[in-house]
C-alpha cells in the first residue's frame, strides 16, 4: 500500500480512500486512516463534485490491508485516481 490508494464501488457511489499516517504512534506501530465518501451522482474517474464525507477510521496497517483485500474481492475497485480533492 502506498502513501495514499483509493477504492470506489462499482456502483460508483461510495469510495474508500486508504492514507498512511505520516509518523508511527510511540511504539512503533503504523496506522492507515480510512476515509468513507459517498455521491449520490456517482464517483467520476478522477476529481469529484458534491462528495459527502462520512466517519473515518484509524486502523493498523494489517486491519488496513484485510480491509482493502476484502472490499476487492466483492463489489469494490481500485482507482487510479484521486476521487475528491484534499488537503
Amino acid at each position: 500500500m502506498h502513501n495514499e490508494s483509493w477504492l470506489v464501488k462499482k456502483d460508483r457511489v461510495w469510495a474508500m480512500r486508504f492514507l498512511k499516517d505520516k509518523h508511527p504512534d510511540e511504539d512503533g506501530t503504523t496506522y492507515i486512516r480510512v476515509h468513507y465518501a459517498s455521491c449520490r451522482f456517482r464517483f467520476l474517474h478522477g476529481i469529484t463534485p458534491h462528495v459527502q464525507l462520512h466517519e473515518s477510521e484509524k486502523l493498523t496497517y494489517e486491519k488496513a490491508r484485510d480491509l482493502w483485500r476484502s472490499s476487492v474481492e466483492t463489489e469494490w475497485e481500485v482507482s487510479k485516481k484521486p476521487l475528491w480533492e484534499t488537503s
